[in-house]
């Protein structure tokens, strides 16, 4: 069952201010809410912008539209105001450019960018523009998204491939939380931001294609709909996928796992979205661990400290957990 709470929403609009004072208002904003930066304008009406910021557990939103213009985070700005995240970019509208590391990409509506901040950059927006912006830790990034530390900024191209499915899952995922920020399942969230974005960089490193995209986010939906059936295996899965189990399985290896691995990758999860909100203490950790599909309790228990590095009770009894209603 979903944990819905309602996420605080941060909004500026240049509007609201004389056009003089408009990218020192942007400029502060931004480091409170986002990151430092400097922004420059070439409009004679100054910086139109609007931007929208929404926390969502560890994850930070942002809905920023607004007319051309250019950020830069530059070497001096990284020291003033250090930000330990990777960023993930989605361009909706406008061209734009992307510069780091020696790396200049060039951007269309629909591609995608990640970036660390660490790292000075330059992103510019040649006309009235539009972003979906998700700010990730850079140890939760590394941890869960990624395997080796990013080389430079990462450009998924929106127009085929892996990155038009992958691309439009992650719109809808961002686009749906900001519009209904009242009843965002938080953990499910991250869960969904944290797959997506590590099908990307998995794709990224084999070269996807998009039929290989929809396969895997066809697999992982009839995971998820089905975890608490502990008869799922493996086979039902590659069925409901449209493929063959062994071509699921040759699939999944550029993640480094299996059917099966990933089936019970998902299950603890769920069990430890679970064991994080409190409105589910009526429920025994026996009880989690059969809605989530274990049929021993003893197997969860191994796995579960295995996967991460706690039991269950020690999870269910960190400080901090959700306490909003289902």
């Amino acid at each position: 069952m979903p944990s819905l709470a309602p996420c605080a929403v941060n909004r500026i609009a240049t509007d609201a201010f004389p056009a003089s004072q408009r990218l020192d208002q942007w400029e502060a904003y931004n480091a409170s809410f986002l990151v430092g930066l400097r922004c420059s304008s070439f409009s004679d009406e100054g910086l139109k912008a609007r931007q929208s910021n929404m926390a969502v557990g560890q994850l930070a939103l942002a809905d920023i539209d607004g007319n051309a213009h250019v950020i830069e985070r530059t070497p001096q700005l990284v020291r003033q105001h250090p930000k330990e995240s990777v960023f993930v970019s989605l361009v909706l509208s406008s061209g734009a450019f992307f510069y780091q590391e020696h790396s200049c990409l060039h951007l269309v509506p629909g591609d995608l960018v990640i970036y660390d901040t660490r790292h000075a950059y330059l992103f510019g927006f040649t006309h009235q523009m539009h972003q979906f912006l998700v700010d990730t830790p850079a140890d939760w990034f590394y941890r869960d998204c990624s395997r080796a530390q990013l080389p430079g900024p990462i450009r998924i191209a929106g127009e085929a491939g892996s990155g038009r499915v992958l691309n439009h899952a992650f719109k809808n995922l961002v686009g749906d939380a900001m519009a209904r920020p009242e009843g965002v399942d938080q953990d499910r969230m991250q869960f969904e931001a944290c797959d997506l974005l590590r099908a990307m960089m998995a794709g990224e490193a084999a070269g996807s294609s998009a039929l290989r995209a929809s396969h895997l986010l066809a697999a992982r939906a009839h995971i998820d709909e089905h975890l608490h059936r502990h008869s799922m295996d493996a086979h039902e899965v590659a069925t409901a996928a449209g493929v063959s189990l062994r071509h699921l399985n040759r699939l999944l290896q550029a993640e480094g796992r299996s059917v099966t691995q990933l089936i019970l990758e998902r299950r603890l999860e769920r069990a430890a979205m679970e064991l994080r909100q409190a409105a589910l203490n009526r429920y025994s950790i026996a009880e989690i661990a059969y809605r989530c599909g274990f049929a021993s309790q003893a197997h969860f228990a191994r796995t579960f400290r295995s996967q991460h590095g706690m039991t269950p009770t020690q999870m269910r009894e960190q400080p901090g957990r959700h306490r909003a209603s289902i």
